[in-house]
């Protein structure tokens, strides 16, 4: 039997698990559809209004950036459509809007993400926020939202995609951004345009067919089409919604398929349904106090102790030990190139806070790079991997940071895991705090002031685009 053969007949044999993922997404579909926004529990309203104001922030502070300005204006106009281009008086179409708002919110490294609870195999975070929130406010634009349709478009796309990661386990080489989350914000985009449980279902399996396999090595290298990977899954998600609603079909286990057959070696559909309705993945997501991979989060954290505890001249380091789980000891890249490079250095993260007392979204710009004094001591750091906290995680993720200075001295600083997430939360003053970072520099506070109060009475909004209209700079 030739080759060709042996994969027609493999493609003949259909999907192996007999239609038990097309169940899963059947049940799914019926809860994205019918669950209706006055059932939903005060906490996880509130979740989803912490999740828009933290994603609206991020895309303000990717909107700067000089490659993103140029997606915007070769994709945006003054009247170019009915989606806003977040930081830009740029308008233009749904889709397009999904890729830039996506891609800029991606930028800076410092958006919320989804942390599975533990179990086997063990999962990494991944990221709906950025897929979800910008096909969202797109779509809502369109058909004139109100803000509790977009609070509600949030909380079943959010778990429509967290829970097909936490069926799954996409293999180690492909980033996530791009893959899962397609599917939260194409339930996002369905939802918001309306439709029965069999257009749903098939939004769902559109999704997973325009998931995208982008390789992981690209964050590593800083290769900033990382960067590109969620707005590509934003926009997918509402071509997805698009194609369902003039009768594109998927596959007829498109889930089967691809996540037991392409992108992940293992599946179990009952993790996408356990619990649904009852318990909210969206209430399970951490916001990011630093602008970098959320692995390196707890040696940052331990070195920030570590500066209010110990007055350390930057010249006198001698050598910096970071020991962590083993995630985290695969950033231990000393000289990072670039600003996305940066962001998945431990020993430049490090570096920074050691010399600096910061690691705000300035410090891992690429302007921040050439800082000679940084540089020298990030050379000084090194990462190792304690077997120990690796067998803590995912339920822990330790780290501790030991200073050794030339005259001898030793300072240590250990954390079991980072703050941000539903066991050690962020404050509002601090959410609020980041958001003002990222936002003011680009509208000014007087708007920044309304954003906020926008977002917190948002459900007293009609039609969303009350809140977009503040997303854009002032015309003076």
């Amino acid at each position: 039997m030739s080759d060709c053969d042996l994969i027609v007949k493999a493609a003949r044999k259909g999907p192996s698990r007999g239609g038990a993922e097309k169940n899963a997404i059947t049940q799914l579909a019926e809860y994205a559809v019918t669950m209706r926004f006055s059932h939903l529990p005060p906490e996880v309203i509130e979740h989803a209004r912490i999740i828009l104001l933290d994603t609206i922030g991020v895309t303000f502070g990717g909107s700067v950036e000089p490659q993103t300005r140029a997606m915007a204006h070769r994709l945006g106009k003054e009247n170019g459509g009915p989606s806003t281009l977040v930081g830009h008086r740029l308008r233009t179409s749904p889709l397009n809007a999904a890729l830039v708002n996506g891609t800029a919110a991606t930028w800076l490294d410092f958006d919320s993400g989804h942390r599975p609870p533990p179990g086997k195999p063990l999962l990494p975070a991944a990221h709906p926020p950025v897929h979800l929130v910008p096909a969202a406010l797109a779509v809502g634009e369109a058909v004139k939202a109100s803000g509790t349709e977009i609070l509600a478009a949030l909380i079943v796309g959010y778990d429509a995609g967290a829970r097909i990661a936490m069926a799954s386990r996409i293999r180690p080489e492909i980033h996530p951004h791009g893959t899962c989350h397609n599917v939260s914000a194409a339930v996002a985009a369905r939802r918001l345009n309306g439709g029965d449980i069999e257009l749903m279902e098939r939004t769902i399996g559109l999704a997973i067919h325009l998931e995208i396999m982008p390789s992981f090595q690209n964050a590593y290298e800083g290769r900033t089409v990382r960067n590109t990977y969620a707005g590509v899954g934003a926009a997918a998600g509402v071509l997805a919604s698009q194609l369902a609603g003039i009768g594109i079909t998927p596959e007829r286990d498109a889930l089967g398929s691809v996540y037991e057959g392409i992108i992940s070696p293992w599946l179990d559909p009952v993790r996408i349904t356990e619990e649904l309705g009852k318990r909210f993945e969206i209430t399970l997501g951490f916001i990011k106090p630093y602008p970098m991979c959320r692995f390196g989060h707890p040696a940052l954290e331990a070195t920030e102790a570590l500066v209010k505890e110990h007055r350390v001249i930057p010249e006198e380091i001698e050598e910096v030990e970071v020991r962590t789980f083993s995630w985290a000891a695969t950033l231990d890249d000393p000289a990072p190139r670039t600003d996305l490079g940066a962001k998945f250095s431990v020993p430049w993260a490090v570096a920074s806070m050691l010399v600096r007392k910061s690691a705000g979204a300035d410090d891992f710009r690429n302007k921040s790079l050439s800082d000679p004094l940084v540089r020298s001591v990030a050379a000084k750091v090194r990462v190792k991997e304690d077997p120990v906290y690796t067998s803590m995680t995912p339920a822990k993720r330790p780290a501790r940071v030991t200073v050794k200075t030339k005259q001898g001295k030793v300072y240590t600083s250990e954390v079991e895991r980072s703050g941000g997430g539903p066991d050690a939360p962020l404050s509002k003053e601090k959410i609020q705090e980041k958001f003002r970072s990222l936002t003011e520099p680009v509208i000014g506070r007087e708007q920044t002031d309304a954003v906020i109060e926008k977002v917190e009475t948002i459900e007293g909004v009609r039609d969303i685009r009350d809140l977009t209209r503040l997303l854009v700079p002032p015309s003076s």
